[in-house]
């Protein structure tokens, strides 16, 4: 196995400890580097983080320290967005390797199960295939829906591995302020209708990237901004380029505040994943029974709806 993992680079990217603005897991990134060597060896480590950092203590074998933009202001994005795109971007750009992982500075492996999934589901539709291969991406804060609302370009920032190549399609984008469609998407900020909800930061950096693939990506003005059809091609788009798949199955360890006794209902499971990819690419895929996955619908089907009658009101009331 040590001749594949020769062939991964792993993308540490993020402050490696606390701050006055950010608080962060005493010794979390020390674990993740250690981690990687325990379960990629062989793998290059890079570590991409800020000027300033005590990075004394840290084992890794290439360092990117690029100075922190700081948050930024620009009335549409979550505060920390250049930070996030700066530090996975510098990193991405000097692997060499011709596959890739994105993992953030405050999470860690426990195995090494994703590089196997990562080449389980081939099959695809062709239509809306953006990537040349599927891209994995933890379930963790993966949302599918959001207060009971369907909600897309949802996508986790947690953790990426798929082809170089595809990852740099995915986070090697301009600042938002670059972006060609930046003003359309300000515009669409400020003509949000009254109390609805600001998008989520997943969603800022999934569309921005969606579009750089595709035109087809619409652009949202609101959390729950989306159309029969925006949900189809959402759906199209994620059985054709990405594999979602539960931390625990790919061999990865989240930091003490993203652990839950049980799974958020509004969250994607891999299970949820498969089904897309049964409609969409591989209709002889068997979905396994499950448990879990039996709970998690009942939980969702009394939770969800529950959740978006009261959403609705007090968004009428507002």
């Amino acid at each position: 196995m040590d001749l594949v993992f020769q062939k991964i680079s792993v993308v540490v990217q993020g402050p490696v400890q606390s701050s006055k603005a950010r608080k962060q897991q005493e010794g979390i990134t020390e674990k993740c580097l250690l981690s990687i060597r325990q379960h990629l060896p062989g793998a290059t480590i890079i570590l991409s983080t800020w000027k300033g950092q005590d990075i004394s203590h840290l084992e890794y074998d290439k360092l990117v320290l690029s100075d922190d933009p700081g948050q930024n202001e620009d009335a549409y994005c979550p505060l920390n967005y250049h930070r996030q795109v700066l530090s996975t971007k510098a990193g991405l750009a000097v692997v060499t390797t011709p596959y890739a992982m994105k993992l953030r500075s405050d999470n860690f492996l426990i195995g090494n199960e994703f590089v196997k999934i990562q080449k389980a589901f081939p099959k695809n539709s062709n239509k809306y295939k953006l990537l040349t291969e599927k891209v994995v991406i933890n379930s963790n804060l993966f949302r599918r829906t959001s207060h009971g609302h369907k909600v897309v370009f949802n996508a986790s920032d947690f953790f990426y591995y798929g082809l170089t190549t595809d990852l740099k399609l995915i986070w090697e984008q301009p600042l938002f302020e670059d972006q060609p469609f930046a003003q359309e998407l300000l515009k669409k900020s400020i003509l949000r209708e009254k109390g609805s909800q600001s998008l989520e930061a997943e969603q800022v950096y999934c569309q921005i990237w969606l579009r750089r693939l595709t035109k087809d990506a619409p652009l949202l003005k609101h959390r729950y901004d989306s159309t029969i059809q925006d949900v189809k091609f959402w759906d199209e788009f994620l059985a054709n380029n990405i594999i979602i798949s539960d931390p625990e199955f790919i061999g990865l360890g989240l930091r003490d505040t993203s652990i839950r006794r049980k799974k958020r209902a509004n969250e994607y499971s891999h299970l949820d994943w498969l089904k897309l990819y049964q409609k969409y690419c591989n209709k002889k895929q068997k979905i396994p029974f499950s448990k879990a996955q039996l709970g998690l619908s009942i939980r969702r089907f009394f939770k969800l709806p529950i959740s978006k009658l009261y959403t609705d009101l007090k968004l009428i009331f507002k």
